[in-house]
């Protein structure tokens, strides 16, 4: 993630162009930051975009804004009584400096951006779409074997019949297919038309 400067500049620099743009963050609210340099909580407009935690002062500011990189990271409870809905952004021990505390206005608040944060970095989104890729397999492997099973039950149905009993059962269809097609079409022709002229 902090390896390659330059790819996450260039990435940096698409995310804040289409947070200028029409296209709804992922999660978006207000949220209280505070890091090791700060002694006090800031007041911050929050959006989630992707990996990326955009902070700025106001909803729609154009003016600098505070990009957390969320890759790698991890999401703890830090709630006290001093400070109640409060958890920290942290990252492995070789950077004790890259962290943030943040506070929620209340406890569902607080537990709603936990969830969206922990579940925002790529390793957790690959293990999301294994998982539906699993499920869909699995919907689809039943599915087919439903269909297997009815067309096996519709062969055994009809594999002692003779020409004779397989003419009758399909004609059964048949006649009931073209009953529902005069009864129809008599419902359509209009009154006049069925009464008889005489000259």
């Amino acid at each position: 993630m902090f390896q390659s400067q330059s790819a996450t500049k260039l990435h940096i620099a698409s995310i804040l162009t289409s947070s200028r743009l029409e296209q709804p963050p992922d999660w978006q609210g207000v949220l209280f930051k505070k890091n090791n340099r700060t002694a006090s909580y800031q007041h911050c407009w929050c959006e989630l975009r992707g990996n990326l935690l955009i902070c700025r002062e106001q909803p729609g500011d154009r003016g600098p804004c505070h990009l957390i990189v969320l890759e790698g990271c991890r999401v703890e409870l830090q709630e006290s009584t001093s400070e109640p809905h409060t958890f920290k952004i942290c990252y492995p021990d070789d950077l004790p400096d890259q962290s943030y505390k943040m506070a929620a206005e209340d406890q569902e608040t607080m537990e709603n951006w936990m969830r969206v944060l922990s579940m925002a970095g790529f390793e957790n989104l690959r293990a999301l779409v294994t998982e539906l890729e699993s499920q869909f397999h699995q919907l689809k492997s039943q599915q087919y074997s439903k269909e297997e099973a009815s067309c096996k039950a519709t062969e055994r149905r009809f594999s002692d019949m003779d020409f004779a009993c397989l003419h009758v059962e399909f004609g059964k269809d048949v006649n009931e297919a073209r009953k529902k097609w005069q009864e129809g079409k008599r419902k359509h022709v209009p009154a006049r038309e069925n009464l008889m002229h005489f000259i």
